[in-house]
């Protein structure tokens, strides 16, 4: 039965990459399209909402227990492959970003270090136009998504233009759509070079590390970067956020724009962080900061 490939009151903060959240009532692995459709039916069924999750690198689970079921792609989509003509990649929905990134290095393609520096699926990246500062980001070398729809169980195609990309943002976030597959475009073959591409992603991760937290338990940025102002962090840290704690939580002594779990935090402990620094900027400055960090399943949209 299907029921028997659920894992029952699995811990969230498995799932997250702060460490994290309560109990989710159904958890499964998605193997394969077969399988996904029939969860779904279940999920009709029982009239349960149902999540699906990247790998937790960019949401913040709830400390109640989510009475749904939660998805993680694996199986068939985690796997990439190329054109024969080398001008484009495909990649699975469950496959990790930073593997892609490292993997077009060794193909020599220039231009997508981001990638291989930033964790998270696929699927989470391209729904959140994942990128960095300077090197770029999901939208620059994206083309085509095969997108499940729960709602009708229909796999539809989007473009770049149909994607709505913005700062860490696109149509498909805070929904229940399924990233399946995606193609990217890459760098013309004549203009290739595996030693350079590797040293860019070299630079790119010894430049964030001094940067960023040595903790490994948190989210990323917690606020995004306001448009034509300066960055989040500097703003925080003028109202000096740095170094915060509340509970188990404490904003990173390196970057006033993250947050870190110093090994007991709760959700709770890190949303009245993310409260304090918004209205502590908006105060001092009259910015009012967005979150970047997916509250979950807060933030999602439900769909039965």
């Amino acid at each position: 039965m299907l029921i028997t490939r659920f894992k029952k009151k699995f811990p969230g903060k498995k799932l997250s990459r702060i460490g994290t959240g309560g109990d989710i009532l159904y958890y499964a692995m998605v193997p394969s399209l077969i399988f996904l459709r029939n969860v779904i039916k279940f999920s009709h069924d029982q009239k349960l909402p149902f999540y699906i999750l990247g790998a937790g690198s960019n949401v913040l689970l709830s400390d109640e227990r989510v009475n749904g079921i939660v998805l993680k792609l694996g199986g068939i989509f985690k796997a990439i492959s190329f054109s024969n003509d080398l001008s484009h990649v495909s990649a699975g929905g469950g496959t990790s970003l930073i593997k892609l990134g490292n993997l077009l290095a060794e193909h020599g393609n220039l231009g997508y270090s981001y990638m291989a520096v930033i964790p998270g699926s696929v699927g989470g990246a391209i729904a959140m136009n994942a990128g960095t500062t300077n090197e770029g980001e999901i939208k620059d070398h994206f083309v085509t998504a095969q997108v499940f729809d729960p709602l009708t169980e229909k796999i539809n195609e989007y473009g770049n233009g149909e994607m709505n990309f913005s700062n860490r943002s696109s149509s498909l976030l805070k929904t229940t759509n399924i990233v399946l597959q995606a193609s990217f475009r890459l760098s013309p073959v004549e203009k290739r070079n595996k030693e350079l591409a590797i040293q860019k992603i070299k630079e790119l991760r010894s430049s964030r590390q001094a940067k960023q937290p040595k903790n490994p338990k948190t989210f990323g940025s917690t606020f995004k970067n306001p448009k034509g102002q300066k960055t989040a962090g500097w703003y925080l840290e003028k109202v000096g956020m740095k170094g915060m704690r509340i509970g188990g939580a404490m904003v990173a002594p390196e970057h006033a724009n993250w947050i870190v779990n110093e090994g007991n935090a709760t959700s709770n402990d890190v949303k009245s962080l993310i409260e304090i620094g918004k209205n502590r900027v908006y105060e001092e400055f009259g910015i009012r900061l967005q979150r970047e960090v997916i509250f979950f399943p807060e933030d999602i949209e439900e769909r039965v």
